[in-house]
């Protein structure tokens, strides 16, 4: 019987590979072997982040409806993937410079894993296998990727699809994840030509004048400073040494026109929502967990995208970060958002995220122990990092399959070990907690309190819709009254 199993399975994989190899050689006529381009030193600091304590990887976790078909799902991945260098090169230095290489030997079933289960895994256990994934460095020597595809999870399948970050970022993801999907469930294997990174054209910045171009420098050389003269961030339990042991949260998502409701009630952003959000949820936390802020707002690391939405096609990494002062130190909700927004203004007319991003480059242009002291240096300045991702907005399709749920979670770098995700997709809002367990030993805990947190902003922006209403009915009622006086006395 084993034997028997044994070369099913083997016939199996020799005719996914058949399918792999013919689906790649019609997807890259036109690659030549040995190819290669240079490596940005942004995209380098990235590829030298990786730590035992924290690797640089963008882990999602996308379900589908219904029955895997699995040489269907590799035959379109093969046809749609490598329309993307960076998914069949691998990273090289070469006299100190970095280069992504084609890999000669690039097979994609090496990057492509069936999980077989013998029945359907609990939340909890679905949990611990992607937090175990999440710990297992990439292997190096080839592209940077790796797909594992589960079979029985809900009511069809998973794939955990994991991503070094020196390849993209989260806009650069999106785009990705929007080319090997449609937007129906009449497959093809050829996918929309609409974005098609061969056919993609690259939007080009405006020009500014040599004067403008010097000025914006000094600004940003002047934000670089100022973040390294900055004060650590407030010595909480989430500065604790590293450990490395993670753990993956996450819970039902929220419906995005709940959250875009409580922005329009404030006049703000949904991100300033979600900063808000996780700013009262890590408040209550620590006071539960027996912290005293003493007043002082924790810092944390939130993402600032810089790159033109329809360049996204080129991969790679456009976007800073930013240090914000989180308004952990307000107790009040309603106030606790409108500060969040104030704040959040301040940075987008400064140079912040340009110096973040510029600090990034330089790096990637040091000897790596100085790129991880100065990394360090940076990163103890704040607890946590926050990132917002906006993804389709409706559903797509894999191999014929509907895509139901998308997870993402951010990785940190440096010192911090608490990485919050918030993912839009099809309608609905997906939240998801990435932490050092020794920093947040109750990550499902501090997952349920920002959930808490958004209800307790509904609850209050509702409130100040109904006392503004009120306020104005007194408004006119006084203004009908002065009216009907000076009548009178007419």
């Amino acid at each position: 019987m084993k034997t028997s199993n044994l070369r099913t399975r083997e016939a199996i994989t020799t005719s996914l590979r058949q399918t792999a190899r013919g689906a790649q050689i019609e997807a890259k006529p036109n690659t030549k072997i040995g190819s290669a381009s240079k490596m940005t030193r942004r995209d380098f600091a990235w590829h030298r982040m990786d730590s035992e304590k924290n690797l640089m990887v963008i882990n999602s976790f996308l379900m589908f409806e219904g029955k895997l078909d699995m040489q269907r799902l590799v035959s379109t991945i093969a046809h749609r993937l490598p329309n993307y260098p960076r998914f069949t090169q691998k990273v090289v230095t070469r006299m100190g410079l970095p280069r992504w290489i084609e890999d000669t030997r690039f097979d994609i079933l090496k990057h492509i894993q069936r999980s077989d289960l013998s029945e359907q895994l609990s939340p909890y256990e679905l949990q611990q296998k992607l937090t175990a994934m999440a710990h297992e460095p990439l292997e190096s020597g080839r592209p940077l990727w790796h797909m594992s595809v589960i079979d029985q999870v809900g009511t069809g399948y998973a794939i955990v699809f994991r991503v070094h970050h020196c390849i993209t970022d989260g806009l650069g993801l999106i785009h990705v994840l929007n080319h090997l999907t449609d937007d129906n469930d009449s497959h093809g294997e050829s996918p929309s030509m609409t974005g098609h990174p061969h056919s993609a054209e690259m939007v080009l910045q405006s020009v500014c004048s040599r004067l403008a171009r010097s000025l914006s420098w000094l600004k940003i050389a002047a934000h670089v400073t100022r973040l390294s003269l900055l004060w650590p961030d407030a010595k909480t339990r989430l500065k604790a040494p590293l450990t490395g042991e993670k753990q993956l949260v996450w819970l039902p998502p929220l419906q995005i026109d709940q959250v875009r409701n409580m922005a329009k009630r404030m006049g703000v952003t949904l991100n300033d929502v979600w900063v808000a959000a996780v700013s009262g949820a890590l408040r209550e936390y620590l006071i539960e967990q027996g912290e005293q802020l003493d007043g002082r707002s924790l810092r944390a690391a939130v993402t600032f995208n810089l790159r033109e939405k329809t360049n996204a096609f080129q991969l790679g990494n456009e976007f800073g970060l930013v240090a914000l002062e989180l308004p952990t130190n307000v107790d009040n909700p309603r106030l606790r958002l409108k500060e969040a927004n104030q704040r959040m203004n301040a940075i987008k007319c400064s140079h912040q995220p340009q110096a973040t991003m510029a600090f990034l480059s330089l790096a990637g242009c040091l000897p790596r122990s100085l790129q991880n002291f100065a990394l360090n240096l940076f990163t103890s300045k704040g607890s946590v990092v926050l990132t917002n991702i906006e993804g389709p907005s409706h559903a797509r399709y894999l191999a014929g399959s509907k895509m139901t749920d998308l997870i993402c979670w951010v990785p940190q770098a440096g010192v911090m070990g608490v990485g919050f995700a918030f993912i839009s997709y099809a309608g609905q809002i997906q939240l998801a907690l990435f932490v050092d367990t020794d920093l947040v030993k109750f990550p499902e805990r501090l997952m349920s309190l920002t959930y808490a947190a958004f209800a307790e902003l509904e609850h209050a922006t509702k409130l100040s819709v109904v006392e503004k209403t009120e306020a104005e009915v007194v408004t006119n009622e006084l203004q009908i009254s002065s009216l009907d006086k000076a009548a009178s006395t007419s």
